[in-house]
């Protein structure tokens, strides 16, 4: 696993994607899965813009929002972690 650093903006705005996924698909998202999914929607033949558009902002109330993101940090520093526990032994 390796860190990457984006601006504060495209870190909210990969959260709430990752909020609005985990939302759509009923179960926990890592931020990676997130990642993935953005790029295989980017990479497809098709790239239906309009459904990669129709990820970002579709949030209804801001606090939802942080109350899944807090929840996705949470898991994420979870898994950092347990993958550093594993590491060290």
């Amino acid at each position: 696993m390796s860190t990457v650093q984006v601006d504060d903006d495209v870190k909210r705005e990969l959260f709430a994607v990752a909020a609005d996924l985990q939302s759509k698909m009923g179960r926990r998202v890592s931020l990676g899965e997130t990642i993935r999914v953005l790029l295989k929607a980017y990479r497809s033949k098709e790239r239906n813009a309009g459904r990669m558009l129709s990820l970002f902002g579709s949030l209804d109330s801001a606090s939802e929002a942080r109350t899944l993101l807090k929840e996705l940090r949470s898991e994420e520093e979870m898994n950092l972690g347990r993958l550093a526990r594993k590491r060290n032994t």
